[in-house]
């Protein structure tokens, strides 16, 4: 079973080497979905508590990125290479991650399921 939780950030980055006007500063409201998998345990009757979900990204992920800008704690942050930063920081977190979602804009976003920004698909 998977389950999900969904979060806001609001955070600035610019990418000086994009040929178009992100090179420039700006901001985005970011949405991101932090999703679990494993089976559901039969006394709890969950997979993972909600809460649970919550305060790992809380403490991992929002404290640290919202509000701020992006280019002093991720090289490039593109949305992928932001993502990625995401998963590491979630990973020994204890939480079961089978993805993250990441979107930059309400229709631009980025899935991650713990692979490397460039690495070669199966």
């Amino acid at each position: 079973m998977i389950v999900g939780r969904s979060f806001e950030f609001q955070s600035a980055h610019h990418l000086p080497r994009h040929p178009g006007k992100c090179r420039n500063l700006h901001g985005h409201t970011y949405r991101l979905e932090v999703l679990c998998e494993g089976p559901v345990d039969p006394e709890s009757g969950m997979v993972i508590d909600f809460a649970d979900v919550k305060a790992a990204v809380q403490g991992r992920i929002l404290d640290p990125l919202d509000h701020t800008l992006l280019n002093d704690l991720i090289d490039y942050p593109t949305a992928e290479n932001i993502a990625a930063w995401i998963w590491d920081h979630l990973a020994d977190s204890g939480l079961p991650l089978a993805e993250i979602r990441l979107w930059e804009t309400p229709t631009c976003y980025v899935i991650h399921r713990g692979e490397q920004p460039g690495a070669a698909g199966p």
